[in-house]
């Protein structure tokens, strides 16, 4: 938000006076608390997947939502769906939720939300990481979403992926 400021200065024995206009740009940061929502609440639903719990935040002008997924292999930022709305798409999930996307080239597919990049990484214990980043544009804003999601080797972990569903909330942005 720019403001405009008066700097005013007056210097006693010499009867010098005089104020001028600056044009500041004054930043202002906000954070909400994180909020607990229900499932509907999301942009996207991801049709088929159970989900433990869903957070909605308000950071400044974007709106960051995310949902845990079932973790049955207990490691910190695994089984997560990001889901972040503003004015410009995000490249990289932020680093608060402790995962990057992998380097190599991505598979490229489409849900009903549009095309999107995933990754798989066959780790050594067998367990299968898909890594997924999508992002669609409304009007003018832009929703960026990042999923990590790691299963045991004997389950199919990409399915889901794509049957990603736009929610109501979505068609509202």
């Amino acid at each position: 938000m720019k403001a405009l400021n008066t700097l005013c200065l007056a210097v006693g024995a010499l009867g010098l006076s005089g104020c001028q206009l600056t044009n500041q740009e004054h930043i202002s940061h906000s954070f909400d608390d994180p909020v607990s929502i229900h499932d509907y609440q999301l942009p996207i639903y991801p049709d088929g997947m159970t989900l433990i719990s869903n957070y909605r935040q308000r950071r400044n002008q974007d709106v960051w939502y995310w949902s845990e997924l079932e973790n049955k292999t207990y490691q910190r930022g695994e089984n997560l769906i990001i889901q972040i709305v503003t004015n410009q798409p995000i490249e990289a999930p932020p680093a608060q939720f402790a995962f990057s996307l992998p380097n190599k080239a991505p598979e490229r597919k489409y849900n009903d939300i549009g095309p999107y990049q995933r990754w798989v990484n066959v780790m050594p214990n067998g367990d299968k990481c898909t890594y997924a980043q999508q992002h669609t544009r409304k009007i003018e804003k832009w929703l960026s979403v990042f999923i990590h999601y790691c299963t045991p080797e004997n389950q199919d972990g990409l399915t889901w992926l794509d049957d990603l569903k736009p929610s109501f909330y979505l068609q509202e942005f």
